[in-house]
């Protein structure tokens, strides 16, 4: 499956960014369970909204940039562009460096997702993180079906459910989020 985002797609993302970057991004990322020096994936990374307040919060770590598009991954390189610790990987079916994460994040991607391909992405994305290490979802409330698939999921590959709230997102309603340990 390849995704392309249009150019209003993209503009869009970027109005919500600049107007609402710190309530919604900045919220999920002060969030993650970061100290500084992890190794973090963020799956489905579009334009970077997440990534940009992620890459601050990890002077001594490394962040990839995941993304199916590569509309989106370069829109993602001009958000980040000013810090060196990202890198940026397109997502092709292929399987991750095992146990290469300390954290791997999803925000609001794994919906969008179509269930016979997340049977592929999940496993993957529970291979490349660590022992110990955290996944952690946001999705919006309203893809319940999609939830208790992803969760379902996740239980089948061995994650361990740590904990889950709802909260309500500008403009977007409620979300769930929820964090999950190898």
């Amino acid at each position: 499956m390849q995704y392309e985002p249009s150019l209003l797609e993209i503009t869009m993302t970027r109005i919500a960014f600049l107007l609402y970057g710190k309530s919604i991004y900045r919220t999920f990322a002060d969030r993650l369970p970061l100290k500084g020096e992890e190794r973090v994936l963020d799956f489905g990374c579009r334009m970077g909204t997440v990534a940009y307040y992620v890459a601050q919060r990890l002077p001594q770590g490394h962040l990839t940039c995941m993304d199916i598009s590569r509309r989106w991954l370069n829109a993602c390189r001009k958000t980040l562009g000013r810090y060196g610790n990202v890198t940026y990987q397109q997502w092709e079916c292929k399987e991750f460096a095992v146990e290469s994460f300390d954290i791997v994040y999803c925000h609001f991607v794994m919906h969008d997702v179509p269930e016979s391909e997340l049977k592929v992405v999940i496993p993957a994305l529970v291979k490349c993180l660590k022992p110990g290490g955290v996944l952690v979802f946001w999705e919006p409330l309203r893809e319940r079906d999609k939830i208790s698939s992803i969760k379902r999921l996740f239980k089948q590959n061995r994650l361990l459910h740590k904990e889950s709230r709802i909260t309500d997102i500008p403009i977007l309603g409620n979300a769930l989020e929820s964090v999950y340990l190898k």
